[in-house]
């Protein structure tokens, strides 16, 4: 009995309707996909709208609940009455252009162009810019995690393609999700003070880590944050590590850096609402050290 053989003409053939089945089945994925993440996007500004704390925690990703709560919390607001009362609303996606759905692993991205409007003010024109919703997968569904927005008013050459209709520039590496689902924060404590960092880090990569609890990270810029679980009006210790970004180009020339951390605490005071109790002042070469800043200074 001869073996069976294919011809090169039939092989190639075949190969094409493989390919073919499997290009469709992917953009069948992706679409079903999106509209999940569209449908969860929905159920997660109902929840905002409406008020909804049940639909929020439904839609919401774990991790961005604990962090929502913990922000709260820690500017001694009540929980969960303050969460509906952020001046900020659902961006309205009606003068928006849904132009990718992105996925890598457990995360995934819708990605609109166009004039994102967040409900501020009338008085605020809305400005032109991406606009990256991105979800999480916990226990096999998709959840809300949270928006950014990239303002294209100083990005020209992005702004020019986004406008011709090319939007190859989202496949660089900074705009792909990050694959990896982030941890879930521990609920922190009721603060005995409400407290702020400010991180100037011109040069510099810099992490501040508050009593495990509260983690900063700020790279070539200058920070400002509310530190999570706040102050004690004792003793607090601060862990500080920074990395140098620039090297000297030329002999006896220095790089532009400056570096330093200051804290802050509420007061009572309405004309000054943060009082400063600790700063380090410039910093030449700070290298990685500790601090201890007494909440009632």
């Amino acid at each position: 009995m001869r073996p069976l053989t294919l011809n090169r003409s039939l092989i190639s053939i075949i190969l094409i309707l493989v390919t073919g089945l499997g290009l469709k089945a992917q953009v069948t994925n992706t679409n079903e996909v999106t509209d999940t993440l569209k449908g969860v996007f929905d159920d997660w500004t109902k929840a905002m709208t409406e008020k909804d704390l049940s639909l929020w925690q439904k839609s919401t990703a774990k991790f961005r609940q604990v962090g929502i709560r913990n922000m709260i919390v820690s500017q001694k607001n009540k929980w969960p009455e303050a969460l509906f009362e952020g001046p900020v609303k659902p961006p309205n996606l009606s003068s928006m252009k849904m132009v990718k759905t992105m996925i890598n692993g457990s995360t995934a991205q819708l990605v609109y162009f166009g004039k994102a409007d967040f409900g501020i003010s009338e008085d605020i024109k809305a400005p032109e810019g991406l606009l990256f919703l991105m979800f999480i997968k916990e226990n096999n569904y998709w959840k809300f995690s949270t928006s950014r927005f990239m303002n294209l008013s100083n990005a020209e050459e992005i702004s020019t393609s986004a406008q011709s209709g090319d939007f190859t520039f989202l496949d660089s590496p900074q705009f792909i999700p990050p694959g990896k689902v982030p941890p879930v924060p521990k609920l922190c404590p009721l603060p005995e003070m409400v407290g702020y960092l400010e991180i100037v880090s011109i040069g510099y990569e810099t992490r501040v880590n508050v009593a495990e609890r509260s983690k900063h990270m700020v790279i070539n810029n200058v920070h400002k944050g509310l530190i999570i679980g706040g102050l004690k009006k004792g003793i607090n210790p601060i862990f500080i590590e920074t990395r140098a970004l620039n090297k000297k180009k030329k002999k006896d020339q220095d790089p532009k850096t400056h570096f330093e951390i200051n804290v802050y605490r509420e007061s009572d005071q309405e004309k000054k609402p943060l009082k400063l109790i600790y700063g380090t002042g410039p910093k030449k070469d700070p290298g990685n050290f500790r601090i201890i800043v007494r909440g009632d200074g």
